[in-house]
């Protein structure tokens, strides 16, 4: 707030006459005045009377104001006097008539030359004062005057500090003057250091960081440094980093923007040392761009508008190694030429022409690289778009082209480490050839093609960030693939630029490596798979696995050769439901329809038509492992199965898959397949794992050696289930079979024992649940009494198909966000409608998927049969990701209570919603819950009294259940579900075991329920889940009406 004028006109302070108030701040006010002894103009600062009866702080302001008297320079204000008279203390200073830079800026913009010459003066200010160990401490527009004649004065100089004097900036307090005011000291947090934020010890190099900040303005009209209080100035300040000037002007030079960010640096080392080295190259600078500037008013009219157009022309000039021919040859004239003929080519004459040749060159030469650096310019937003998008092969390819022609732009420079990657390979032996292959689609959708970089040993090749696929050639020794990954870390909230990518490989001879197998070296090795059924290490070889799964084609050749009339193939024991057969009882098992053994799914011992590269399915362990024992190989044990496929890699922030991490709301695409069928072995090589397998995650399942407690292990997950089952294992019967399992074979040339491949015996720990009294289940229920607003619901997107159309609907949520969620209403149905309201599995939970593809992929028959799908999209889905920095509270704790609670609201919120519209039939909903969706539906289903039925699918509970908060506990609600209950459950379900989990849940459901048990694991096929839901509906909520 500006003060009332203490001192009324012709008021004496010694020799001094005041005569008006020309400004205040928290020092005092500063008043034109007379100095009646030289009869000139000056301006007197009066101290406030706080400061002035400090007795420290005076002595040291008039020790600091003396010194800085002694600065004599035409761009600092000169300090007159310093003294004590009439009651006052008091410096008196030149009076400078003019205008502020703050002023300035305000009235109209500056551009760069008026800029460079206002930075040039002002740093001169500034070597002057810090060579006679002076530090202004509060450079500012504000502390800037620009006289009439254009001139620059630095102001305030009296208000600095004596770098000798060692007293800590801190001991003034002065990191409290955030602004102008009464009782505090100098220091203007917008213009302030970072070691002045942390009231650290300062020197020159802090002043040099606040004239960055003026020139930052000064350019372009912008603050680098923003904050909507104090606090978040000072936080801004320490940690942000202002973008680059460039983005507010694209006439900002290149160089400029370098001088600015080197003067900005958090760290003093990495500034400017001096402000001498500072005012060289803004001075430099400075002539530089006058002298482009004079270069461009010299050309002629008709061509100075001709550069915006200019295209890139090759232009080619002579460099001149010996004297011209023109000269050497003038005296050889023949005699037959002219006197006037010889005098047009006289040596003068011959130096202007070659000497105007050498100009017209030069500029053109300039017209072409002016023309390419605006070009250079204009791109620079777009590289920042793109960057900031995450496109980073865009971004790169666009500045490394921008670069060529923008050399040291402090844009690019400032992106490159985010958009680039180096990469160093070397191999045993040297001279491999090097391709790379980006992870991108090409306009028609096919993969780029792969580039060669060069052969080894190469050193810090500098690449697009992202994922390629890097292959070693060199004739004689066998390829090696892999993925190579750049990609930037996240997790905990924070994301971080991996460390250059440094590859070593040995190469192997072609003989040494089996034909489509891959090397895997051997170790101690111990399951990293979050559900893995032992924790023992193993100790395994050197070993080869498959490439590829095994396809439909290569187990031709073993039915082909007779495989299946072979003992010596079937190596292990027949047993089924627990007793032993025969050879013979065995190949019963596994005849077709017209009494040939097959796999399942063929016919007449051939392979469905098409489907040669298909991985081979239907078969059962015992076939898989005579397929191995004819390939001269066997199946791979768990230890070396996961070692090929992950390496032992784990992330408290992501999936772990073959290619590396995998973050909620990544795409599968080209990586895995985990929805719509198989696909031909080899179909996304940017899926490989560590060591070059293929299709380890998903497509099919595959067997393993291992025996277990059900039968023997399979892993990998498949085509018909969720993503997180790579990370699981589970046991089958010997002679089970699915059209989702198939298998690849190891190699072990020298084994030295059993490879990790024993019986791995789970223990079977079930849990038995109490239920809970009617009594606490209401005093819990208290906790999801829902008092919010109306839903105000809006239909933000409506979808049409032949056979339903599809309603986005957003509404308010449970904590101020809006809601989406989706309805399907199927097409020649008259309504109103029975609906299904869907909870989604751990895959849509987890930002794998989105709810409308796994609504669409699986249950489009519910919706041709006739009935209606809801479904929410609770936070944590693809179109509802958290962000990065959350942290999922613990079980136990009132925020994990507090997250289930909002999750249930927003989806009972949804059921209000469904009440308001005439084409739904509110007394016909059922729930529908698989696997994870299942957990939230025992509290959901047990608080609403709205569905007629439910239908779980997958669901358990687990004993760790028993440590989460009351409130939030699927045990706790499961007992007080009232209305008629189906439980579906896969017999081998690796995910929620049948035994441990899915059994206890049923325990404590009260009837009515009704439990159906299928052969399979987690995810029952398509046709068995719809048939199940769509007998379960007709059967409590009665028949569609057609």
């Amino acid at each position: 707030m500006i003060r009332r004028m203490a001192l009324p006109a012709g008021t004496k302070i010694g020799r001094y006459e005041i005569t008006a108030l020309i400004g205040s701040g928290g020092m005092g006010e500063v008043y034109l005045s007379e100095d009646t002894q030289l009869g000139r103009k000056v301006a007197v600062k009066i101290l406030n009377s706080e400061l002035a009866a400090d007795a420290t702080a005076r002595k040291r302001l008039v020790r600091e104001a003396r010194a800085a008297a002694t600065l004599e320079h035409p761009n600092i204000c000169s300090i007159h006097e310093v003294g004590d008279a009439d009651g006052h203390q008091f410096i008196v200073m030149q009076f400078v008539e003019g205008e502020t830079l703050d002023a300035r800026l305000k009235d109209r913009p500056v551009d760069i030359k008026e800029a460079l010459n206002i930075a040039v003066q002002l740093a001169d200010a500034l070597a002057e004062a810090h060579t006679r160990g002076i530090i202004h401490r509060d450079i500012k527009p504000a502390n800037v005057m620009i006289t009439k004649r254009g001139e620059v004065k630095m102001m305030d100089f009296g208000l600095a500090k004596i770098l000798s004097d060692g007293v800590p900036y801190g001991s003034e307090a002065e990191t409290a003057a955030l602004v102008s005011t009464p009782g505090t000291l100098i220091g203007t947090m917008p213009y302030m250091s970072p070691e002045q934020v942390r009231a650290e010890t300062l020197d020159a190099r802090s002043d040099i960081f606040s004239f960055g900040i003026l020139l930052y303005e000064l350019v372009t009209g912008q603050r680098p440094f923003h904050g909507a209080s104090t606090a978040e100035l000072a936080s801004s300040i320490l940690t942000h980093e202002p973008p680059p000037m460039a983005r507010y002007s694209h006439d900002v030079p290149a160089e400029l923007d370098r001088i600015v960010s080197k003067s900005l640096h958090k760290d003093p080392e990495d500034r400017y040392q001096t402000s001498k080295d500072l005012l060289i190259d803004l001075r430099t600078l400075r002539d530089e761009v006058e002298f482009r500037h004079r270069l461009e008013r010299s050309q002629p009219p008709e061509n100075k508008n001709d550069t915006a157009e200019i295209p890139d022309v090759e232009i080619k000039t002579k460099v001149f190694d010996k004297p011209p021919a023109t000269l050497r040859e003038v005296k050889s004239l023949s005699t037959k030429e002219t006197p006037v003929a010889a005098r047009r080519i006289s040596p003068w004459t011959a130096v202007i022409a070659v000497a105007s040749i050498g100009l017209l060159s030069l500029g053109g030469w300039w017209l072409w690289s002016r023309s390419n650096q605006n070009w250079a310019r204009e791109q620079l937003p777009r590289i920042e778009e793109l960057a900031a998008a995450g496109n980073y092969f865009e971004a790169y390819d666009l500045a490394d082209k921008a670069e060529k022609y923008l050399p040291g732009d402090p844009i690019i420079t400032k992106l490159m480490p985010t958009i680039s990657d180096t990469i160093s390979v070397s191999s045993d032996p040297a001279g491999a050839e090097v391709y790379l292959t980006r992870f991108a689609s090409t306009a028609e959708g096919k993969a780029p093609s792969a580039e060669l970089i060069g052969k080894t040993p190469l050193a810090n090749v500098r690449v697009a960030r992202g994922a390629y696929i890097l292959s070693l050639q060199k004739e004689g020794f066998a390829k090696i693939e892999r993925t190579v990954s750049g990609t930037i870390l996240r997790g905990g909230g924070l994301t971080s630029i991996p460390p250059p990518s440094k590859l070593k490989y040995d190469l192997m001879p072609v003989g040494q490596v089996p034909e489509e197998m891959v090397y895997v070296p051997g170790g101690e090795y111990r399951l990293a798979a979050w559900q893995r059924p032992t924790d023992n290490k193993a100790k395994i070889d050197d070993f080869f696995i498959d490439r590829h799964e095994v396809s439909n084609r290569e187990f031709k050749e073993f039915v082909s050769a007779g495989g299946y009339l072979k003992r010596e193939y079937w190596k292990y024991p027949f047993v089924k439901d627990g007793k032993p057969l025969s050879w013979e009882e065995a190949m019963d098992q596994f005849k077709g329809p017209t009494g040939l053994p097959q796999p399942r799914g063929w016919t007449n011992q051939n392979f469905p038509d098409g489907k040669a590269d298909f991985p081979v399915t239907g078969i059962s362990w015992y076939e898989a492992a005579a397929y191995a024992e004819f390939r001269g190989k066997q199946l791979p044990t768990v230890y070396q199965w996961e070692k090929a496929a992950r390496d032992g890699r784990t992330s408290p922030f992501a999936s772990c898959m073959p290619w590396g991490l995998f973050y909620p709301g990544d795409s599968l695409d080209q990586r895995a397949n985990f929805s719509g069928g198989p696909w031909a072995v080899g179909s996304a090589p940017f899926g490989m794992s560590p060591y070059g397998a293929y299709d380890m995650a998903g497509n099919v399942s595959e067997w393993v050696l291992n025996e277990g407690s059900e039968g023997f292990y399979a892993t990998g997950g498949s085509w018909g289930d969720p993503s997180y089952t790579f990370a699981q294992y589970s046991s089958f019967p010997g002679f089970y079979s699915s059209d989702k399992r198939g298998f690849r074979c190891s190699l072990v040339k020298a084994p030295s024992g059993d490879q990790g491949g024993g019986r791995l015996e789970a223990v079977l720990e079930i849990p038995e649940y109490t239920a809970s009294s009617n009594a606490d289940f209401q005093k819990w229920s208290e906790a999801y009494r829902d008092t919010g607003p109306e839903p105000d619901a809006r239909i933000e997107e409506t979808i049409d198909t032949d056979d339903w159309r599809r309603e986005k609907i957003t509404y308010n949520g449970a904590d101020g966000d809006r809601v989406i969620a989706y309805l399907y209403l199927p097409k020649n149905f008259e309504g109103p409608h029975q609906v299904m309201h869907i909870v989604p599995a751990a895959d849509v939970e987890n930002g794998m998927r989105s709810l409308p593809t796994s609504i669409e992929s699986r249950f489009g028959p519910i919706l041709k049969s006739g009935r209606a799908i809801f479904g929410v999209v609770l936070k944590g889905y693809i179109e509802r990701l958290r962000p990065e920095n959350f942290v999922k509270p613990e079980p136990n704790t009132v925020e994990y209570r507090e997250m289930v609670i909002n999750r249930v609201t927003d989806e009972r919120r949804g059921l209000n919603y469904l009440a308001t519209r005439p084409d739904i039939d509110m007394k016909h909903i059922a729930f529908f819950g698989p696997s994870a969706g299942a957990r939230t539906g025992l509290i959901l289903a047990a608080l609403e009294d709205r569905y007629v039925s439910v239908l779980l699918q997958g669901g358990g509970v687990r004993k760790t259940d028993m440590q989460t908060i009351p409130e939030a506990n699927p045990i706790n609600f499961a007992p007080h579900i009232r209305v008629p209950k189906l439980m579906s459950h896969g017999k081998y379900d690796e995910d929620t075991p049948l035994k441990t989990q899915g059994e206890p849940l049923y325990k404590l459901l009260r009837e009515p329920k009704r439990m159906v048990v299928f052969e399979g694991g987690h995810v029952p096929s398509t046709e068995f889940l719809i048939n199940t839901i769509n007998s379960w509906l007709d059967e409590t909520l009665g028949p569609v009406r057609r």
